[in-house]
């Protein structure tokens, strides 16, 4: 297999960022010159300066790079506030450059947006802007709607389709090893045949992030994806249009529908994937935690009561290491019970004496969100 030179590499990669191998630029304004890792110059003085009026891109709230402590290093602090402000103005710096995450370099997307922030005098505090002259406004646009992105009668689809045509083989699976166990064979265990037409095309894993607001960047990692995808939010609501980035991963932003928890499926064509679990979040939404669960050992069949807070009053998930539990509800916001018997270990459950211990996990989804962290127990069987 051919590898090619590596300068090429580098060239083809910068270009396909939107970037450039020559550091200089003919940008007018503040920042004039590409800044990167490493780099030492007064333009850093001056982006340390820019990013530190604003709270969310503060290079550090002391020390070195902090307010009035800027250094014109560019180091991994000053990278990750650079970060950071990419992310906050996505639309303008990483969109056009075909990026969903910032990377760190300061290329002309990002001076630009730099320079416009410098020239508006955005800050967080109140603090004096260099003086400069006014920033144009923006051109008027249409805002979308929810109702922009409501399925037509000629779209809807079943978006569990897929969902099913994976049960169906897993419970063949299962069906098998719980014939085995059951008859407590010593032959190999003989599992189905299992073709290409009986699993969907398009298989998706969870998005990442898994939440967001209306706005966010959403990338998917799957097989079966193509120009042509679109994304369901459960059966009401669809993205037509979805970006392929440089890795390979499909994305989509957020749209501004109904915040909650939906089912989301990716369509290509006549083919629709399995779903996975996404949050549309609000800032009025409470953070989703889960303080305790009890008891943490149980046997088969066993009930376990999770204690928490911002559970939704319907639509829960409570996701453990073998099973999945849906549409759950929680009175208070703050407890769910559920009972644990995964298909998977019902045979061995009957045949077992007690002893065999089996750790799990779980977690939590809600209508506001995901779990901050998941927690432990033990099966025994």
């Amino acid at each position: 297999m051919r590898v090619a030179p590596l300068s090429l590499v580098v060239a083809l990669l910068l270009a396909s960022y939107g970037l450039s191998t020559n550091a200089q630029t003919n940008a007018s304004g503040i920042f004039t010159m590409n800044l990167s890792i490493g780099v030492s110059t007064g333009q850093v003085i001056t982006l340390q300066q820019t990013l530190n009026r604003d709270l969310g891109t503060r290079i550090a709230s002391v020390g070195p790079g902090s307010p009035g402590n800027e250094t014109g290093y560019f180091g991994a602090l000053t990278k990750a506030a650079v970060v950071r402000f990419q992310e906050k103005y996505a639309s303008e710096v990483l969109a056009p450059a075909g990026l969903l995450r910032g990377n760190g370099y300061v290329g002309s997307y990002t001076r630009a947006k730099l320079n416009a922030v410098s020239a508006a005098g955005t800050s967080t505090r109140g603090a004096v802007a260099p003086t400069a002259s006014p920033a144009k406004a923006p051109a008027p646009t249409t805002a979308s709607s929810a109702a922009d992105f409501l399925v037509k009668s000629g779209e809807r689809i079943d978006i569990y389709a897929g969902d099913r045509m994976i049960v169906d083989v897993q419970n063949g699976i299962l069906a098998a090893i719980n014939s085995a166990v059951a008859s407590r064979r010593t032959s190999p265990i003989v599992l189905p045949t299992i073709t290409g037409a009986d699993m969907p095309s398009v298989l998706i894993g969870p998005p990442s992030p898994q939440s967001g607001a209306p706005g966010t960047r959403i990338s998917i990692k799957g097989t079966g994806m193509l120009a042509n995808s679109i994304a369901h939010l459960g059966s009401d609501y669809i993205v037509r249009t979805m970006t392929k980035d440089l890795s390979g991963d499909y994305s989509f932003t957020v749209p501004p529908v109904p915040p909650g928890r939906y089912d989301l499926a990716v369509q290509t064509g006549g083919s629709v994937s399995n779903t996975t679990d996404f949050v549309i979040t609000s800032p009025q939404n409470p953070s989703v935690h889960i303080q305790s669960i009890s008891p943490t050992t149980i046997t088969y069949d066993g009930t376990i009561t999770i204690v928490g807070s911002g559970f939704s009053p319907t639509n829960n998930v409570v996701v453990t290491s073998y099973q999945r539990f849906t549409n759950l509800s929680s009175a208070d916001g703050t407890m769910i019970v559920i009972q644990s018997a995964p298909e998977s270990l019902r045979e061995t459950a009957k045949t077992g004496t007690g002893t065999k211990a089996i750790p799990m996990s779980l977690k939590v989804i809600s209508d506001y969100g995901l779990s901050d962290s998941e927690k432990s127990f033990t099966m025994t069987i």
